[in-house]
């Protein structure tokens, strides 16, 4: 059978293409492009697809090319590499400014830094365990987050209060006037004059005493007619007489050494000389030679000054750590130099509600009358809280529904710790729960620590760590207890 011209030459070209196919494949294989699967040999392959010696069409199965009917060849794919992981710069100090190259922040001007994801350098175990915020090194470094442990130290705070010296209540005493009467000669003029105990103060008429005094002459001389009677009721009779009107006496002030006196005299006196029954300073005179008074009448304020009281205001943060007995140290501005010293005796249960402040009542010695009812010291308290643990004001996080530390748990990973606070010491603050001293906690940056964590959700804890508060602030990490 004869071949055409034509035909011939379609068969030798389409063997010359087939030849060179099946030169172009050799040459992929031996420059690596790509391996084959030949005699089970082959390494690991992201994908297989199947192609035309003559590069016709590819298809996901073996068969034959539905162009030219050549059996399709097996290659293999590279898996394509993951996509490098976008890189986003973040402001230290504003967590939230970020975008996806280098420069500054809009807020603050500091250098952007490149962002790490959550799950850098830290194991899963310690991902599954706790919900931490993640610092890198130069985070740390920029935000100047230091850690600091907890200390036991024992604490004394001097507390300085204003005072005012007064008159104590106990050592204050009235003279008055046992009858009525007129007062004719007053011996004793002036306030702030001390007086002695049975000093003769003033002389005083009274009708009611010059009667009473003539009554007992009358029974002391039935005494003397009668009291000798063969009768034992006549006798008796004139003892209980002359005992009822020396009892008379003594209650319209006339003293036992009057009433002896008057004994001896057998002579009733007008003018019946008053004493002093207590001594002192005068701190009212209510008297004036000439006025009538009546009993029961307020003559002289006498006041004993060797010891006096201090009133001191304290605020009511201070009060807590006060008790009676305390020692306190008390300094009178008029007299530089001079130190006084006193203790506590009282505490006043009531708080002031315009100054919300207590007062103190503090026993001062005052044998040289330095002190005057009226003046104004400076009063320095000294309270012993004894040992506890404390942490510096700026590491603790006062929230509306608690007090949060970040204690380091890890390289860079800070956890929000619930902790519960004691006294405050200004710029120290009393730990009495949450953390241990063998704990690190962040002493600086608590702020951008807790910003961070509530912009990627990390939860604050509710409660106090598991076990006993008071354990866990008072022990730390072994058995060696704090104290």
């Amino acid at each position: 059978m004869r071949v055409s011209a034509g035909l011939m030459t379609f068969l030798v070209g389409l063997v010359i293409l087939a030849i060179a196919g099946v030169a172009y494949q050799q040459y992929l294989v031996s420059s690596g492009a790509y391996e084959t699967t030949m005699n089970g040999g082959a390494a690991a392959m992201a994908s297989v697809k199947y192609v035309c010696p003559m590069r016709c069409v590819e298809a996901d199965e073996p068969g034959m090319c539905p162009v030219c009917g050549m059996d399709m060849t097996p290659i293999e794919i590279a898996a394509a590499p993951p996509p490098a992981a976008e890189t986003l710069y973040t402001c230290p100090m504003h967590p939230h400014v970020g975008q996806d190259r280098p420069g500054t922040c809009p807020i603050c001007g500091m250098e952007l830094v490149p962002g790490e994801t959550e799950t850098s350098a830290v194991d899963l175990a310690t991902q599954e365990l706790v919900s931490t915020v993640k610092l890198s090194p130069l985070q740390a470094l920029l935000a100047d987050v230091q850690p600091v442990h907890p200390t036991v130290e024992r604490m004394k705070v001097t507390i300085a209060a204003i005072g005012e010296v007064q008159v104590p209540a106990d050592r204050e005493s009235k003279l008055v006037s046992w009858q009525a009467g007129r007062v004719d000669s007053l011996l004793l003029r002036e306030t702030g004059a001390r007086v002695e105990e049975g000093q003769h103060l003033l002389d005083i008429y009274s009708e009611e005493l010059v009667q009473a005094q003539e009554e007992y002459l009358l029974a002391l001389s039935a005494r003397d007619e009668i009291g000798g009677s063969s009768y034992a009721s006549v006798a008796a009779s004139a003892a209980r007489l002359l005992d009822a009107s020396r009892t008379k006496l003594l209650r319209l002030g006339m003293t036992a050494a009057q009433v002896t006196e008057l004994e001896s005299t057998r002579s009733a006196l007008e003018h019946v000389p008053v004493y002093a029954s207590h001594g002192g300073i005068v701190m009212d005179k209510a008297v004036t030679e000439g006025m009538y008074v009546s009993e029961g009448d307020v003559l002289f304020t006498v006041a004993d000054l060797d010891t006096v009281w201090v009133e001191a205001e304290i605020f009511e943060r201070d009060v807590a750590g006060l008790q009676v007995g305390k020692q306190v140290t008390l300094y009178c501005p008029i007299h530089p130099g001079m130190v006084f010293a006193g203790r506590i005796e009282l505490i006043l249960p009531s708080l002031d509600p315009g100054t919300r402040t207590h007062r103190a009542r503090v026993v001062v010695d005052n044998p040289e009358f330095i002190l005057r009812p009226g003046m104004i010291m400076d009063t320095e308290l000294t309270v012993d809280h004894g040992e506890m643990l404390l942490l510096p004001r700026n590491a603790v996080l006062h929230t509306g529904d608690g007090d949060l530390v970040y204690a380091l748990v890890g390289e860079g990973l800070w956890e929000p710790r619930r902790v519960t606070v004691g006294q405050d010491f200004g710029d120290k603050v009393q730990i009495t729960g949450g953390v241990t001293r063998d704990e690190a906690v962040a002493g600086t940056a608590v702020f951008l620590l807790d910003s961070e964590a509530q912009l990627k959700g990390v939860p604050r804890p509710l409660e106090l760590p598991d076990g006993d508060a008071a354990a866990q602030t008072m022990e730390g990490g072994g058995d060696e207890h704090w104290h």
